[in-house]
C-alpha cells in the first residue's frame, strides 16, 4: 500500500480528496495535516510514502514546508497541488526536490496516476504545468508584452 499524507487548508478539500484517494486499491490517507506547520509535525509522527502538499498556504507556506520536509526526509515523495500552474513557483518546488506537481483542477484519476509515478521514482507534471515550463525556456517568454508597446 501506498501510504500518503494530504495537506491542504481547506477541510472540504481535504475530505475530498481523502475520500477519492481511499478508493484507490493500493492508495491509503495516513494522515492529514491544514498547513505546513501541522505537516512537519505529522512527519515526525508518520511513516508516510508521499506527501501532497498545497502550495498556497497560510503560515509558512507549502513552498517552505517542502523544503523543510525533504530536509529531515529525503526519501519522502512529494507531489505539490494549486491552482496556480504557471510562474516561478512550479520550477522553483522542482528544484527543491518535490517529484510532481498538478493542478487542483485535474481530475481524480491523474492525482492517483501522479502518486504511483513518484512512487515507481518517476517525476509527474500535469500538462498545463509541463507546457507552461516548457514555454518558459523559449526566447522571449519571459519578456513583457508591455516592453514593445513602447
Amino acid at each position: 500500500m501506498i501510504s500518503v499524507l494530504l495537506v491542504d487548508d481547506h477541510e472540504l478539500v481535504r475530505t475530498g480528496i481523502e475520500a477519492l484517494l481511499n478508493t484507490a486499491e493500493d492508495i491509503v490517507v495516513v494522515g492529514v495535516a491544514k498547513s505546513g506547520e501541522e505537516a512537519i509535525e505529522a512527519m515526525n509522527k508518520l511513516t508516510t510514502d508521499v506527501v501532497l502538499m498545497d502550495v498556497n498556504m497560510p503560515g509558512i507556506g507549502g513552498q517552505e514546508a517542502c523544503r523543510r520536509i525533504l530536509q529531515q526526509n529525503p526519501t519522502v515523495k512529494i507531489i505539490a497541488v494549486s491552482v496556480h500552474n504557471d510562474g516561478p513557483i512550479p520550477q522553483q518546488l522542482l528544484r527543491l526536490g518535490v517529484l510532481g506537481f498538478i493542478s487542483k483542477g485535474s481530475p481524480v484519476d491523474e492525482m492517483i496516476k501522479a502518486i504511483r509515478k513518484v512512487i515507481a521514482g518517476e517525476r509527474y507534471l500535469c500538462s498545463e504545468v509541463a507546457n507552461n515550463l516548457a514555454f518558459q525556456s523559449l526566447p522571449g517568454a519571459n519578456e513583457s508584452p508591455f516592453t514593445k508597446l513602447s
